[in-house]
């Protein structure tokens, strides 16, 4: 999962853009993304050249599928568990 605050609307579409590129938007600063090894790195090297360190945030909190069926949502309904959901991070 690749969470992100990002406080400038020209990075945060950057950012989101480049999200799109590797996953799909789970929620407005959340996707979820399916990457080997390699687009690990590809995915985060793109992000750190978009961001500003001193001003943005981005998280990448790997999943298991366990975790990913235990999913809650209070509020709006959320799309059903999809086993490729799952979040590979080697």
């Amino acid at each position: 999962m690749v969470c992100y605050d990002i406080s400038n609307p020209k990075r945060l579409r950057k950012v989101a853009r480049t999200c799109e590129d590797f996953g799909y938007r789970k929620q407005f600063s959340v996707f979820l993304v399916r990457v080997s090894p390699t687009d690990f790195v590809r995915l985060r090297s793109r992000l750190y050249d978009i961001i500003n360190l001193d001003e943005d945030q981005v998280l990448f909190i790997p999943l298991t599928e366990s975790a990913l069926q235990r999913t809650e949502a209070i509020g709006r309904p959320t799309d059903a568990y999809n086993k490729h959901d799952v979040v590979i991070i080697l």
